[in-house]
């Protein structure tokens, strides 16, 4: 059964997320209605119990702005569920508030939508503030070759014969989208006809790999995912989740955890936290020597986020994350 669409259907719906992101909503907001032009649209704020004023400044400055206050931090799918569930849009935007579009993002995004019917979720390129692409914008169904893949760089080394878990920043380079498995729910316009159809996300992700397990099931029910290079998004990565510290990272792996366990047995989720913990090491080792040579604190607290990793990994090899259940293949009732 598909989602009963309302009768005063919108362009477009943007969904933002807010947890104490005060510092950078301003801006995401200032570009996301720059961009706007002539769309018809309409913006939610689903907030989790922030405290730090973010949702007084949005009701001063954006009153256009429609919020869905929380009184507990619900995680990132459940609240955007609740946006999904009042979207009006043909197109559904999942945008992080530490994001910022360039003018003409939201009309070439909608523009691709429609020249290609059978695309269900497309996400641009994203890339940090000084302009440095950011590869986990995109990429392939974890497994245990994508995971070695990525572990051993070799994915970035030989980007067009092995296919790791982010897409290779130098992939983004090009004009051309490029079908992959998932994009990042920073920035993930979703046609509503594909939410109808394989359901909204899996609130047991608190955070992180929901947008993985939601693209593989819209890939399930027909739809392609894209990947489309030539808009860029800066994502001030982290702005919300960086406020768990070292956490923020092995929640990571927690909620990738929960995802290989629906999909493989135990052995095969041991071994791919093994080459997990492999890569982080190496990783943890490239920003130690960085550290130690230069002595700035990026350096320090990319070697503890990836150390945070490490520990996480092979705890993971033994025991799954907490609270993990089943996920059933089912469409979500709401869109019944």
């Amino acid at each position: 059964m598909g989602r009963v669409m309302p009768t005063d259907v919108l362009d477009l719906t943007v969904i933002i997320v807010n947890w104490n992101a005060g510092a950078f909503l301003p801006a995401a907001l200032c570009s996301l209605f720059a961009a706007q032009g002539d769309l018809n649209m309409d913006v939610l704020l689903v907030d989790n119990a922030s405290t730090d004023e973010s949702v007084a400044w949005v009701r001063q400055h954006y009153p256009q702005v429609q919020i869905i206050a929380n009184d507990s931090n619900r995680g990132f799918a459940a609240a955007n569920n609740q946006g999904i569930a009042r979207a009006r849009g043909r197109i559904i935007l999942l945008l992080n508030p530490d994001t910022e579009l360039p003018p003409d993002a939201l009309r070439h995004m909608l523009d691709f939508l429609r020249q290609h019917p059978r695309v269900g979720v497309v996400g641009p390129q994203l890339h940090g503030e000084r302009g440095k692409i950011q590869g986990g914008a995109a990429g392939y169904d974890p497994s245990p070759r994508t995971i070695f893949h990525y572990a051993t760089f070799l994915y970035r080394l030989f980007p067009r014969h092995f296919r790791g878990l982010w897409l290779a920043q130098t992939l983004y380079q090009q004009a051309q989208p490029i079908e992959v498995d998932w994009v990042s729910g920073a920035s993930m316009f979703v046609r509503a006809q594909a939410v109808a159809r394989a359901g909204m996300m899996d609130e047991r992700y608190f955070m992180y790999s929901e947008d993985v397990e939601w693209c593989r099931r819209i890939r399930q029910h027909g739809f392609r995912v894209m990947c489309y290079p030539a808009v860029a998004v800066t994502h001030h990565i982290g702005g919300s989740a960086r406020q768990l510290g070292a956490d923020f990272h092995a929640h990571n792996i927690d909620s990738l955890d929960i995802d290989l366990r629906r999909r493989y047995g135990f052995a095969t989720v041991a071994l791919m936290h093994l080459f997990g913990a492999l890569g982080f090491m190496l990783r943890y080792g490239l920003y130690e020597w960085e550290w130690l040579r230069w002595r700035n604190p990026v350096f320090r607290e990319l070697r503890n986020l990836w150390a945070a990793c490490i520990k996480t990994s092979l705890i993971r090899m033994l025991r799954p994350a907490p609270h993990h259940q089943p996920i059933p293949d089912r469409q979500d009732a709401r869109f019944a």
